[in-house]
Formats: structure tokens, sequence, C-alpha cells
């Protein structure tokens, strides 16, 4: 075999000269068999291959729905978080020339496409306990690097499963076309939930894929909440809290109540809350009752950092997630809702008024501040989720002939930090997003979900880490599921084109 005249003439004697050429690193994109070695492909031809025939992407964790209606509110070019896949007829000059792809590392650094870190940077250290240094793990400049715009998505969903299994297929929940990017951050909460809880986690992390982790999840009685976090970002996360309620402390089978997930992601605080209030149209006295019970007797946080801790839990976090089936009814006879629903097309237009919202017993709470004080909704669009008829689209005709109604529901709230000059600290969190998910039917509920945009602040290393928790049975359970369906459904297409 005669070595390349170019690698041959470029070589040094030593250590180096017998491992280095003999195997190059495997670049994203780049195919190396076990039979190919550096002698018989130069190392410049490989750099060259790479860097003129192969469009990589900076950004491989990605799930890009191609929509013509996708949202554009969620398209966020100067974030890490970002998701999107890139190509050359995408991409633009001016962001090839600020960010560093694989191309310029491979042209500049040689092979090593790793972020290098000076010793005299790793050697520094912060003498001073609490305080933001040039290492801070935290600190503006990680931020900064991590997410330039300071900019996350999350993602919440409600689901009342009335004990029945998923479906499986989940996309249109978990993934839904008009979202154009996989948020950064996505909870689940069910009520009436399947006792298998861990199919249940493993069918999530199937569709949503390996650029995600089940950081945390906690299940009291027939409810459950997990939260996943976008891989980047679980060594930024501090350890989970959690905290549950039921607010039918006599009964064996837990059915109402709440439970409750807390954390940190730099050095801002999250808090999500799934619940199943009271059942039944008069009854609004009794489910004010169940919230002001949750909010007060749930503690959190517990180690996490907080100033001035109140006993009202959704006080201590500067973004607070309220979500589940809160039972509240439309206080309109059921043929008046049937027959709007009858002229009604959805989803309506966002500058036209609701019909029947005017009725809504949740509208009337939050708008005399009977609870869920400082909390905001986004504007309906879409139809009734409460009551079907299971493996139908058509509302109850059972006997008890329930009216259609929207139990199921998304609050969310923001603390209020403010500066001496009176502005936020923070913009406004914001709702991208406010829908259903009217293809699933083994429900006699639709799930309901949104996406929320927020702002994060850096925060200190004294916060208590996670240090990459995650569920890995879970996560495993998901990829090895994920590879089984694509490879049946490979070998199906093959099969139908034959």
């Amino acid at each position: 075999m005669t070595m390349n005249p170019k690698l041959k003439k470029g070589m040094k004697s030593g250590f180096t000269s017998f491992v280095l050429p003999r195997k190059p690193s495997n670049k994203v994109g780049v195919s190396v068999t076990r039979s190919q070695s550096a002698k018989e492909y130069g190392m410049d031809v490989i750099i060259s291959e790479v860097t003129n025939d192969l469009a990589i992407s900076r950004r491989p964790l990605s799930f890009d729905v191609q929509n013509k209606k996708s949202i554009s509110n969620l398209h966020r070019n100067n974030s890490l978080s970002d998701s999107n896949i890139c190509s050359d007829s995408v991409q633009d000059e001016s962001v090839k020339d600020k960010s560093i792809s694989h191309e310029n590392l491979l042209e500049t650094k040689g092979l090593n496409s790793l972020h290098l870190i000076p010793i005299s940077k790793a050697r520094q250290r912060n003498f001073l306990q609490g305080k933001i240094g040039v290492n801070s793990l935290l600190g503006p400049n990680e931020l900064e690097r991590v997410c330039p715009n300071r900019e996350i998505t999350i993602f919440v969903g409600t689901w009342n499963m009335n004990g029945h299994s998923p479906p499986k297929e989940l996309n249109d929940f978990v993934l839904p076309i008009s979202m154009e990017h996989v948020p950064d951050i996505l909870s689940f909460g069910t009520q009436e939930s399947t006792s298998e809880r861990f199919e249940w986690e493993a069918s999530l992390q199937e569709t949503i894929g390996p650029s995600h982790l089940l950081y945390h999840s906690i299940s009291l009685g027939t409810l459950h909440l997990a939260t996943f976090i976008r891989r980047d970002l679980i060594w930024y996360v501090s350890i989970p809290e959690e905290s549950s309620l039921s607010v039918r402390p006599g009964t064996a089978f837990k059915t109402k109540g709440a439970v409750a997930t807390s954390f940190m992601l730099f050095g801002t605080s999250f808090l999500f809350v799934t619940a199943h209030l009271t059942a039944h149209e008069e009854k609004v006295k009794e489910r004010l009752s169940d919230v002001k019970k949750i909010v007060h007797c749930m503690d959190l946080p517990k180690v996490l950092p907080c100033k001035n801790k109140n006993q009202d839990i959704t006080q201590n976090f500067d973004y607070v997630f309220w979500f589940g089936d809160l039972n509240f009814r439309l206080a309109t006879p059921r043929a008046k809702v049937l027959e709007w629903l009858s002229k009604t097309s959805f989803p309506l237009p966002a500058h036209l008024p609701h019909g029947c919202m005017h009725h809504d017993q949740l509208c009337s709470v939050l708008a005399d501040g009977a609870a869920f004080r400082g909390f905001n909704e986004a504007k309906i669009t879409f139809p009734p989720t409460y009551k079907y008829d299971p493996g139908t689209q058509n509302f109850d005709s059972s006997s008890k002939n329930r009216t259609p109604a929207y139990t199921d529901r998304i609050l969310y709230k923001q603390k209020n930090n403010r500066r001496f000059s009176g502005a936020l600290e923070n913009p406004p969190l914001h709702c991208l997003i406010y829908d259903s998910v009217p293809s699933i039917t083994t429900s006699d509920h639709k799930p309901v979900w949104g996406v929320f945009k927020a702002h994060l602040r850096p925060g200190l290393d004294t916060i208590p880490l996670a240090a990459g928790l995650f569920n890995r049975d879970v996560y495993l359970e998901g990829l090895k599921r994920r590879a089984t369906t694509n490879s049946i459904k490979t070998n199906t297409s093959v099969c139908s084109v034959q």
C-alpha cells in the first residue's frame, strides 16, 4: 500500500505520528468505515471533503417542522435554544460570520471542533463565595454563550385521560404541527391518568426524541406531572423540588388535588402545578376552596433560594403555570351552547369576542379576583374540550347530558419584579399559542396545550444543582422504541414499493 505523498510529507516523528493520522476524528456528517484510514486519505483531503461537499448542521438537536401555517413568533435565530436545522440555502451570510460553525472550526482549529478551554482560564478561581466570577457556571458569560438572547420557550400540556390508555400516536399533542420548533421545556400534566406511569413517560420520551430528557416526574393518585428539559440545558438546572396535596384527605383513592414541580434554570425560578378540582356546574365555591387549600398548604420552595418567602406558593417564583382539569363550566343551558356550536366555525378569529366565554365561570373568577390572583389566560379560540363520547367527536349523548364546557385550562403568572425606575426587570411572559387537540378521542376530554416565551437571568453557583440529573431508564426506553418504530416504518415502506 502506498502512502499519500501529502500526508508523508507532513508527518512528524513521535507518538502523535502513530495516533493522529491513523484515526481521524469522526465529525458530524462524516462517515468513516473501519477499513478507511488517514493513510488512504490525506488529512487535507478529509478536511476539504467536509468543508466543501457536506452541509453540516450547527444545531443537530432539532425537529424543524416545515409548515406554511407555522407561528412566526417561535422563530428565534439568535438563541442556542433555537433548535432549527440550518441548510446552505437558508443560512444568512451575517449568521455565518457571527457563529462558529463546524466548517470554521475545521479550518482554524484543525480537527478539534470542541470549544477550546485555555489552561490559564481553567486555573482561575472565584474566591468570593456566592459571587459571579469568570468561570461561573450560571453566570452571565455562560448564559450569553448558551442562550444569547436569554429567551426560552415552554410547552405546557394538560389532559384528563378518563382512565384510558393513550393512543399510540401522540404527535398531535406532544409535537403539534403548528409549532415550528420543539420548545426548550415541556411539562405534561394529566388527570385521571393511566396507572402505567412508566409506559406514559416512555411514550412521551419516544415522541419527543433524544433532544430532551425527563428531568422530573411526580404523581398523586390519578394525578401525574412530567417535565422534560432540553439536553443542552440539563447542566444549568437546579435540583427539582416537588409537593402534592389531596383536597379529599379522607378518601383512599386520590382523584382531586394537585401536584407541583419547581426548579431554577440559571437564576430564574419556575413552578408548574397541575390540578383536578371539584366537579359539577353548581360547585363553584368548592372549587375556590380547593384552590385556596392548594395555594396555602403546598410548601415550595424548600431548599432553593427565595427572598421573603410567602405562604402563597405562587408568590415565590418568577414564572408559574397552573393547568389541569379545573372543572369550571359554562353557565348556559345545554341547548343554547349546542346551538352556538352548530353555527360557529373554529378556530375563532382573534379579533372577535367569544360567543360563550362571558358565561364561563373561570373567567368570572379571574375578573373578580375570587381566586388565581395575578394569573392570566390567553384567548380561547378552540371548541369546548368537555364532554365527548369516547372514541367520537360527538358531545355527551349519555343520560347525564353534560353541557359542553372549557374545563381544561392553562393559567400563567409572572412575578412583578420592578426596578427603581418602575420598569419590569424581565419582559412580560408571553403566550405564543393556546390550542386543543381534537384528533385524540380516547378520552371524554380533549388535550389542551400552550407555548410560552420567557426570559432568563444569570444565577449564582451557590444554587443546588441537579448536576445532569434525569430519568435514564425512560430515556433509553424511548430511544429503543424510536429505533424499533423507525425500522418497522422503513420495512413497511420498502414492501409497499415492491
